[in-house]
């Protein structure tokens, strides 16, 4: 495919920002441009046409912003923080869940700390909540992962699936999969005591994270726990959060 003009660049990051919040600036010009021509060559068109499609057409919006999406992510990732879940956390949201690793881990640790919560995962990719619903993984991604961990939690795969490993039943059914937009959707009202919202921030502008921050923490409980990447930050952002250490924050 040509790439895309100045014009189309600009329409087009104009779009994923009103629509998923993420800057892309000039520097993520060839990732765009990577990323939309498969969904270009699907359905043998321009890049004007798609743009008029995306808009006319929530199903295919839904799958471009899957395309441009970043997800990259491994269980146990920047696991110090976990050291804040205790069995008094029976209601935690992983807010940007990826394909599964996160909560994955979580429940994990959970599990072997001796209490088991509840934890909704929610992500804007329907890709990646397709993957974190069926539980495989390529063994490379639980390279971190303790052995009497990986032993007692995770099925070694066979055959086909030799270089894989599938999340056993008992932790995949506290997990609950869901679509959630950071940037669109309303939080149900359910009180949660920790939320986890990690590394998707740093694709959002200051503006977008404080509307984000400020809309989960609307359902996260006094004396909970908010939780963030360690390549992140609240600073400079209104909220009415306590800064604890970096990456974790305390709702008074």
């Amino acid at each position: 495919m040509d790439k895309l003009s100045n014009r189309q660049f600009t329409k087009y990051c104009d779009l994923v920002y009103r629509e998923a919040g993420i800057n892309l600036t000039e520097e993520k010009r060839e990732l765009l441009n990577t990323r939309i021509a498969k969904r270009l060559r699907t359905h043998d068109v321009g890049p004007d046409i798609y743009y008029g499609m995306i808009q006319n057409d929530p199903e295919e919006l839904k799958l471009f912003l899957d395309a441009v999406s970043t997800n990259h992510t491994f269980f146990f990732r920047e696991s110090k923080s976990f050291s804040y879940l205790d069995k008094s956390h029976r209601d935690i949201w992983c807010a940007a869940s990826s394909s599964g690793e996160e909560p994955y881990s979580l429940a994990i640790y959970c599990l072997d700390k001796g209490f088991r919560p509840s934890i909704t995962a929610t992500d804007i990719s329907v890709t990646c909540l397709e993957k974190g619903n069926k539980g495989i993984y390529p063994i490379q991604s639980v390279a971190n992962i303790p052995k009497h961990l990986l032993t007692a939690y995770f099925q070694k795969g066979n055959g086909n699936f030799m270089d894989h490993v599938k999340v056993k039943d008992q932790v995949r059914k506290m997990v609950d999969f869901q679509r959630f937009n950071l940037i669109k959707d309303i939080p149900k009202s359910k009180p949660y005591d920790i939320i986890f919202c990690r590394n998707v921030m740093i694709y959002f502008d200051n503006t977008t994270k404080e509307n984000v921050v400020n809309k989960l923490v609307n359902v996260l409980r006094k004396d909970g726990y908010f939780i963030i990447g360690g390549a992140e930050s609240l600073s400079g952002l209104n909220h009415p959060l306590k800064y604890i250490e970096p990456s974790v924050y305390l709702k008074l």
